[in-house]
C-alpha cells in the first residue's frame, strides 16, 4: 500500500503543485476526459471544494483543483494505491500522465508558485 501526494512543499518536481494558465472549468473538463481515457470511474465531483474523486481497481485518487485567479489554476493529487508491487510507480505514472495531458493544451505557469 502506498500513499502519494502532490503539494507545494515537495522536493521532487513531479510531486510539486503544478499551475496552469487556465480556468477551473477548463482544467476540470480536461482532467475528466483524461480519467475517462484511463478508464477511471468518477465517483464524485464537488465543485464547492474543487475535488474530483475517482478510482480504478487497487487505486483511488482525489484531485484538488483550485483557481487562484481567472488565468491560474492548480491541481494536486492524493492517491492511495494497493498494488502488490509498484504501488508508488503506478501512482507516479498516473500523475505524470495527467500533467502531460494538461500541458498539451494549457501552458504550465510553474511549480509550487505559492509556497
Amino acid at each position: 500500500m502506498a500513499i502519494v501526494e502532490t503539494r507545494e512543499n515537495e522536493i521532487i518536481d513531479l510531486l510539486q503543485t503544478h499551475y496552469f494558465k487556465a480556468s477551473y472549468t477548463q482544467i476540470k473538463e480536461l482532467y475528466l476526459g483524461v480519467l475517462e481515457k484511463l478508464k477511471h470511474s468518477v465517483l464524485s465531483i464537488n465543485d464547492d471544494f474543487g475535488e474530483v474523486f475517482s478510482e480504478v481497481p487497487h487505486m483511488t485518487c482525489t484531485a484538488k483543483i483550485i483557481m487562484q485567479n481567472p488565468k491560474e489554476t492548480s491541481i494536486d493529487f492524493y492517491i492511495d494505491s494497493t498494488y502488490l508491487f509498484g504501488s508508488t510507480n503506478k501512482a507516479y505514472k498516473f500523475i505524470k500522465t495527467i500533467y502531460t495531458e494538461i500541458e498539451k493544451k494549457y501552458e504550465l505557469k510553474g511549480l509550487s508558485l505559492h509556497k
